[in-house]
């Protein structure tokens, strides 16, 4: 068969990685499903390794080197098969994009081979253009100017029970979704649905995304902008309880504080984290979760002395690594939270974020 290569883009992108994780078998809560190797896990991959990046399409085992891929390579691990017959499964599953499906077909890739031949881009249909990013930027300013303050909304209560009060509220301008329908009625009448489609604010349905996840924390640029931002649903049965923007995360959340001049900063995961590390007046900067940082955000820290506070779990311990490593190749200097500290008091049990270390309750 001859060795042509092919463009899989259009097949990655027509599928959801959490759907097809389900699909296979996988439990998948708040973003996380167990190890397929389960056995090579102290205890058995009780608390979930396997990280899922839907912007991304990807998955990460935290433990496992050889546990990670795209939605094809899922499909290899979970059903023991080889390239084209995990190809075939999603065909079967999913069905397929026209320019894919007439691909494999075609037997545009070399099954013989032991791994899938370097990608190429085959252009069959005119991409759709990417939103320009000062109107995207102009309709998240827009629909912020919507959003009222958290003082007297559901939200209040439960950042208090939390431990973060007013005065992080107001700083970090936090917003909440009073009136749904009047936000989506004036959004659309504002810029149209496929433009607001495109900016990643309103769903396949044409409704804005975030009708049970109302309270929002936004991505300030250094002007106290919002470029990007992630919605909280405060209901105990939502799943999942956070849902990002869709698009690319620009920059750590709170980035303000990576300015360059000589400091520390306390790095965590999530915004509620990192808005109870502020509220105790610790210089705290975040990440969306533990596969998400970027290594080209590494200079943002230059001259910052990093004290990196992830999750106390296995992804996070892991997570913490990866980030040190990458800080530490840029020259930054960077430790884990509690490093070195014996005092148990001092330190995050199993299973604790830094909310919960903090007091906050669930």
């Amino acid at each position: 068969m001859a060795n042509v290569r092919v463009d899989i883009d259009a097949l990655k992108n027509a599928l959801s990685i959490t759907l097809v994780a389900e699909r296979l078998g996988h439990r998948v809560v708040h973003g996380k499903f167990r190890c397929p190797y389960a056995m090579r896990h102290a205890h058995g991959d009780r608390t979930p390794s396997v990280s899922i990046s839907e912007s991304r399409g990807l998955f990460n085992c935290w433990v496992c080197p050889d546990v990670r891929g795209d939605v094809i390579k899922l499909v290899e691990i979970s059903k023991n098969l080889d390239f084209k017959g995990a190809v075939n499964w999603l065909q079967n599953e999913f069905g397929m994009p026209m320019s894919f499906e007439r691909a494999v077909q075609n037997g545009a890739f070399d099954t013989n081979e032991a791994e899938p031949t370097p990608l190429i881009k085959v252009v069959h249909k005119a991409q759709e253009p990417e939103i320009d990013p000062i109107l995207r930027t102009k309709i998240i300013l827009a629909f912020f100017e919507m959003l009222s303050p958290v003082e007297g909304s559901p939200a209040a209560p439960w950042l208090v029970k939390r431990r973060i009060f007013k005065k992080t509220w107001e700083k970090m301008r936090l917003r909440v979704i009073t009136d749904y329908d009047r936000v989506n009625r004036e959004l659309l009448n504002r810029f149209g649905l496929e433009i607001l489609q495109k900016a990643g604010l309103f769903n396949d349905n044409g409704n804005l995304r975030y009708y049970k996840h109302r309270l929002l924390f936004p991505y300030l640029d250094a002007k106290v902008i919002p470029r990007f931002f992630q919605a909280r649903s405060i209901e105990a049965d939502t799943q999942p309880k956070e849902l990002n923007l869709r698009g690319q995360v620009p920059f750590p959340f709170h980035v303000s504080l990576l300015d360059g001049k000589p400091g520390w900063i306390y790095l965590c995961e999530g915004c509620v984290d990192t808005l109870t590390m502020i509220d105790r007046g610790f210089p705290a900067v975040g990440i969306p979760g533990v596969k998400s940082f970027k290594y080209e955000w590494a200079n943002l820290f230059k001259n910052k002395r990093v004290i990196i506070c992830l999750d106390q779990d296995e992804a996070g311990r892991a997570g913490a690594k990866l980030v040190m490593d990458m800080l530490q190749k840029a020259g930054v200097e960077a430790s884990l939270l509690g490093e070195g500290i014996t005092v148990e008091g001092f330190q995050m049990s199993e299973g604790q974020d830094i909310n919960s270390w903090f007091g906050g309750k669930k």
